[in-house]
């Protein structure tokens, strides 16, 4: 009986409450005509778009805000995931100068709110670097100073045969199919490696076959990529790429951020392992990289992901600071457009289930991988012992079949 009283309880005051904001948004008109109409204003940062704000519409502009918060949060989820495992990695080092120093790093960066961080960046970035007109040259291929760093960056052309520029597609298309087929080609050596113990240096014939590829492609299609090399037009940057300021400020603030929690990750679950697995990798006489990379680092995945997972999330949530560095993510962009013209409520709530479907989309591809390694496990399983799976191969490529060790 109160189990039922409770939930009574509780639906009258969710009804109430859903009641109060019906009535009190009730007097409004609400839709979503105004995106349709132009923006009426411009905006900066733009990369790989072809945005003008006096014609585009309002909903161009705020899918050019999304496009730009997803290739900060991609950019951060990659760098901050290399940062974390070496940070984290190097907290179990033996040597107390590199344990202390990543310690030290972690403990910095993990107890700094990120806003602060980020700000500080964006102005080391200002007034840190000289100016445009004292800009640093490195032998006219990259250029750097406070208006940012600017990239030589490839771009389509005809090539030799004349050729239409959508040829660069073509050769896209060719590299997709050629990391494929290296991909296939590497995994089908590792699984006769494992069954002989005769090594085969899958990863060097990979990266071999896939540079052939490449190049044999590259030169057959008529070169369909050239190097577009920066220049300095006044006070601006033309041609190339240019990373400016606020993009840099935010990716680097959230990926040393990020990092720092990834890096606790990574330490805790290499300790969570037990010792006997790393005394055995030394028993074989495995190096401290192979012990790493072919013992340790593939049990404690497991264990990673689901937090790392959360990191990533929180990554992309954390990216609508980008206001405060003046960088035109998908928050920023919404706000300016909710100042102009008002539709605050259809507005947040664009703003809600855009960053809902980013956050579902790495949730989803996190628990694919996540599936798949815990497949993988289970399939060593039935094989043998996880570990002894491991030593097994670990030893058989360190020591070749018919010869000892």
């Amino acid at each position: 009986m109160r189990r039922w009283a409770v939930q009574i309880v509780y639906l009258a005051i969710t009804a109430f409450v859903i009641f109060y904001v019906v009535q009190a948004l009730g007097e409004r008109e609400y839709g979503f005509g105004f995106l349709n109409q132009p923006a009426g204003f411009d905006i900066g940062n733009q990369w790989l778009v072809d945005f003008d704000g006096t014609t585009s519409s309002r909903l161009t502009l705020f899918f050019v805000g999304v496009w730009s918060t997803v290739r900060v949060v991609a950019v951060v989820i990659a760098l901050s995931t290399v940062l974390g495992v070496i940070v984290g990695v190097a907290r179990l080092s033996p040597s107390w100068l590199l344990s202390k120093t990543a310690m030290l790093f972690v403990e910095l960066f993990r107890n700094t709110p990120l806003y602060v961080q980020v700000v500080i960046w964006y102005a080391i970035g200002l007034f840190g670097l000289p100016t445009i007109q004292n800009v640093v040259n490195i032998g006219n291929f990259l250029f750097l100073s406070n208006r940012g760093v600017a990239l030589p960056w490839p771009h389509e052309q005809g090539g030799f045969w004349g050729g239409a520029d959508w040829m660069v597609g073509v050769w896209v298309g060719v590299l997709v199919i050629g990391g494929a087929v290296a991909l296939k080609v590497r995994k089908r050596l590792q699984n006769q490696e494992q069954a002989t113990g005769q090594t085969r240096y899958p990863n060097r014939i990979a990266m071999g076959m896939f540079a052939g590829i490449a190049v044999v492609s590259f030169f057959l299609l008529g070169m369909p990529v050239y190097v577009d090399r920066p220049i300095i037009e006044g006070t601006n940057y033309a041609e190339g790429m240019a990373v400016r300021p606020e993009f840099a400020a935010l990716t680097l603030g959230l990926t040393v951020y990020t990092g720092a929690f990834i890096a606790e990750i990574v330490r805790a679950s290499i300790q969570a392992l037990p010792k006997g697995q790393t005394e055995a990798a030394n028993a074989i006489g495995l190096s401290n990289y192979q012990r790493l990379t072919l013992i340790i680092l593939p049990q404690a995945l497991r264990q990673m992901i689901p937090s790392i997972t959360n990191q990533y999330l929180n990554a992309n949530k954390n990216s609508s600071i980008a206001l405060g560095v003046s960088y035109f993510d998908l928050f920023f962009v919404a706000n300016i457009i909710s100042n102009k013209i008002g539709h605050a409520v259809e507005i947040f709530f664009m703003i809600i289930v855009t960053y809902t479907v980013l956050s579902l989309s790495i949730s989803l591809v996190m628990n694919i991988a996540n599936s798949r390694i815990t497949a993988r496990d289970k399939e060593d399983g039935t094989r043998t012992s996880g570990l002894r799976q491991r030593l097994i191969y670990a030893l058989r490529s360190r020591v070749p079949m018919g010869e000892t060790s």
